[in-house]
């Protein structure tokens, strides 16, 4: 399965795009395999988060789905790419504040299970003994019965990696997920998504900043 950019050039980069860029080329994300795209701010990150997600289309050139044309997707199509092939941490985090963490972290999978409950892999949805497990891995266990808005961004960022993992994926996206994190933090959160995308043979993307984020064993994608 792959993700394929054919020629891309987003709307607002046009004047932007430099030499050995993702944009603008042929380039293929491959299930089961580690990107990382590592760019200062305003270069594009965000916006090829935002084409992988759906939640942009002001694009030139074709983007291909495992197959599937994006240009020709319907709502419910991209709803169904969202909760059964990619799972996104946006850089944002998108976190409802005012419920506790791990109802954010249950939420979406339960939601999932309700509209697409014949697709949706049970053994993908973990228990509350595993999210448990892993909150306690990433130090955010005392954190889980805590409204979000109490929580720092760090541990926010931590609630949304853990949020993105309880569920199906075959692509697993995430924006700057530890920009918020200490070298040590950050390397568990990494061990715990490569574990979990492993299980899945997903692929993953990770956007970064600079170089002091550059993850080892990871495909390096310019743009």
């Amino acid at each position: 399965m792959t993700i394929d950019f054919q020629k891309i050039i987003p709307n607002p980069l046009k004047e932007f795009i430099l030499p050995n860029s993702i944009w603008n080329t042929d380039f293929s994300f491959k299930s089961g395999e580690m990107y990382q795209i590592i760019a200062p701010s305003g270069k594009g990150k965000s916006t090829l988060v935002g084409l992988l997600a759906g939640t942009r289309g002001d694009f030139l050139g074709r983007l291909i789905l495992e197959g599937q044309m994006s240009s020709g997707f319907t709502p419910m199509q991209w709803s169904q790419w969202r909760a059964l092939k990619c799972s996104v941490v946006f850089q944002d985090l998108q976190l409802f504040q005012n419920l506790t963490a791990l109802q954010n972290i249950t939420l979406t999978a339960e939601i999932h299970q309700i509209h697409h409950k014949k697709q949706v892999p049970s053994q993908h949805i973990q228990s509350l003994e595993t999210l448990t497990e892993w909150a306690t891995l990433l130090g955010v266990e005392a954190k889980l019965n805590q409204p979000v808005a109490l929580l720092s961004f760090g541990q926010m960022q931590r609630i949304a990696i853990l949020r993105a993992l309880n569920r199906p994926f075959n692509w697993i996206v995430l924006d700057e997920p530890f920009s918020h994190l200490d070298q040590t933090n950050a390397n568990i959160a990494l061990n715990l998504i490569q574990k979990v995308a492993t299980q899945q043979n997903a692929g993953i993307i990770i956007t970064a900043l600079d170089d002091r984020y550059a993850l080892p064993g990871f495909q390096n994608v310019t743009i």
